[in-house]
């Protein structure tokens, strides 16, 4: 969806959203440990039918993902 038109239904409705996905909050209030990083994400989601694609914005964050998480 980053050429901005739906993959599913077609619509060029789309609307960008920047988040990122951060570190699990802890409920003591207390920091996590260092090993945890945030990834900047970019959502897109179409006004249409809905449908929502994440994106990680920096290719260097995909290299860390993959080691922390990959196979």
């Amino acid at each position: 969806m980053k050429n901005l038109q739906c993959p599913k239904c077609r619509s060029r409705d789309v609307v960008r959203l920047p988040g990122e996905l951060q570190p699990p909050a802890m409920f003591s209030g207390a920091k996590p440990p260092s090993s945890f990083k945030t990834v900047r994400t970019t959502r897109y989601c179409c006004a249409t039918c809905g449908y929502t694609e994440e994106w990680v914005d920096d290719p260097n964050d995909l290299q860390d993902l993959l080691k922390k998480y990959g196979f």
